[in-house]
């Protein structure tokens, strides 16, 4: 009897215990499950109390549902009026703190709104709390008008979402340089920006990408927006502004140059130079050849003396040659490039490209054969840089070409010969070609505009419209390829899209780049694009005669 007594003893221990761990297990935390994706929410009871009135804080404290952190509170959080001192923002758990610097001194009767932005966000799963806001009033009463509008990017249409938008109660131009302003806000996702609990008063509204976080308009590379009249803000006002953003072109300067390799000078410049960009040499016996690339000049020259100065913009470039044999040793002078593709149009030139100037080519031992046999009369003349030689010739379509350059035939500017060239081309048909009509409505009949055919980035065709609301363009004899249209309104008609400046009172010229699909072959296809919404519709390609010639186009220099 007392043996069964202990076994059952026993049986009854290991049962509770299974039955007590089987408990645990069943209270432990769930795995998957749908993944939190909601921002957290903020305890009004906990928190410092919002919108109040005749309130001086020194410390705010808002409290959570959830563990919370603050990144980036130096870009995010913005402060209307601007405050004198950079206030502390920390998080610590549930719990985010705003502290005022002890030095701070806050205004009279004024309302100040703190929008976090995208600052606070849960720990765990990085949820943002967009766009939270604190307001309080130091007087009696809480300021509260709105102004909401859009920022949008003057050459893409697109919004801009990491500029900061200004209101300033003080309507100078220069105020912009040298004060911040009265009031922030911040566009959204979508280019969106409001300011609430605004005073009534007359402002000025500004925007820019503030490069160096000084909430003033003191960089050249700032890209800018502005409104051209000044915003008289009441009761009554209910207009939604829209700002056109662009990067102003600054006046150009050397940033930097490099006279090491023997031959060339590259010059950094802080913007894209123009072409027609001049300079000047100390010894007018040594040429020199110019090429802009992006933001940079090159200058090619050879010469034997010890030294030369050039004079370029407001600097003088001291070059010391030095290095020829190693550069002969050393690079190539090789080839760049022969147009676009092995196919032509009967108007094309063929443009093969290097990679230096060119300072020889024995023109008369180049052959060049057509099915038949060997052409002559042939037309060679090289680009302004000697980078480029270009062959002209009456082509005929359908007709194949073979070009043949023996090694030797052509040299640099530093002796170095070129290996032999062997070139196989072929002239589109009229049945080849393609041919795009388009038709742009909603123009505005008191301007200019510049409608370009893009081929990649290169301008195939340019046409000049003005004094209509609607233009019809046939392009005709096209290479079969992708092309962009791009519509500039030209209101200073220098047949380029010139961006705005805020000192001389100019905003973005109006700008659309439409992008088009691949056009077919002998197919020609139809384009309606509206002026206003940038919007763009079409039939399908039918099938038909592409022929060669333009209606109405005015042709650039091919070279």
């Amino acid at each position: 009897m007392k043996l069964f007594s202990n076994i059952y003893i026993l049986f009854l221990f290991l049962s509770a215990t299974s039955i007590y761990l089987s408990g645990c297990a069943s209270t432990g935390a769930p795995t998957g499950g749908p993944k939190d994706s909601k921002p957290p929410v903020m305890d009004s009871l906990l928190s410092t109390q919002n919108k109040q009135r005749n309130f001086r804080p020194k410390v705010l404290t808002f409290h959570f549902d959830e563990f919370v952190e603050v990144k980036d509170p130096i870009k995010q959080v913005l402060i209307s009026p601007p405050l004198t001192y950079i206030p502390a923002v920390k998080h610590k758990g549930k719990k985010v703190t705003f502290a005022f610097d002890e030095k701070e001194i806050l205004r009279d009767n004024a309302t100040y709104t703190i929008n976090f932005g995208e600052s606070i966000v849960d720990f765990h799963e990085g949820n943002k709390l967009n766009n939270f806001s604190f307001v309080f009033a130091t007087g009696n009463e809480l300021d509260s008008l709105n102004l909401k509008g859009k920022i949008i990017n003057a050459q893409t249409g697109e919004p801009e979402t990491e500029m900061v938008v200004f209101l300033y109660d003080n309507t100078q131009d220069s105020t912009v340089r040298k004060e911040k302003p009265f009031y922030f806000a911040k566009p959204d996702k979508t280019g969106l920006y409001e300011f609430r609990n605004i005073k009534s008063d007359t402002f000025r509204l500004f925007a820019i990408k503030d490069e160096n976080l000084n909430y003033l308009y003191d960089l050249e590379t700032e890209k800018i927006a502005y409104s051209d009249t000044l915003i008289i803000l009441n009761d009554s006002f209910n207009s939604e502004i829209v700002l056109y953003a662009s990067l102003p072109v600054p006046a150009i300067k050397i940033l930097n140059f490099n006279t090491k390799t023997y031959g060339k000078i590259n010059i950094l410049c802080n913007t894209t130079p123009p072409d027609d960009i001049t300079y000047n040499v100390s010894n007018s016996d040594i040429s020199i050849f110019k090429e802009v690339v992006n933001d940079s000049i090159n200058l090619y020259y050879q010469t034997e003396v010890d030294s030369f100065f050039v004079y370029l913009l407001n600097d003088t470039i001291k070059v010391k040659p030095k290095g020829r044999e190693d550069l002969i040793k050393k690079s190539k002078f090789r080839r760049l490039s022969a147009n676009n593709s092995p196919q032509m149009l009967p108007k094309d030139s063929l443009v093969i490209g290097f990679n230096m100037p060119i300072g020889s080519l024995d023109i008369d031992k180049i052959l060049l054969y057509d099915t038949i046999g060997q052409l002559e009369n042939i037309s060679y003349t090289y680009s302004k840089d000697l980078k480029k030689v270009v062959v002209k010739y009456p082509w005929v379509a359908g007709e194949k070409y073979t070009m043949e350059i023996d090694s030797g035939l052509i040299k640099s500017i530093y002796g170095q010969a070129h290996d032999s060239i062997g070139l196989v081309f072929s002239i589109l048909t009229q049945e080849k070609t393609s041919a795009m009509k388009t038709i742009i409505n909603d123009l505005d009949s008191m301007y200019t505009y510049v409608i370009n055919i893009l081929r990649e980035k290169t301008q195939v065709y340019q046409q000049i419209i003005s004094g209509t609301s609607k233009s019809e363009l046939l392009f005709k004899g096209l290479v079969p390829d992708r092309y962009n249209i791009e519509i500039i309104r030209d209101e200073n008609k220098n047949l380029t899209w010139d961006a705005g400046n805020y000192w001389e009172k100019k905003q973005p010229e109006q700008y659309k780049l439409i992008k088009g699909d691949k056009l077919r072959e002998n197919r020609e296809t139809e384009l309606i694009i509206s002026w206003k919404t940038g919007t763009i519709s079409g039939n399908e390609p039918i099938q038909g005669q592409p022929g060669l010639q333009n209606n109405k186009i005015q042709q650039p220099n091919r070279q």
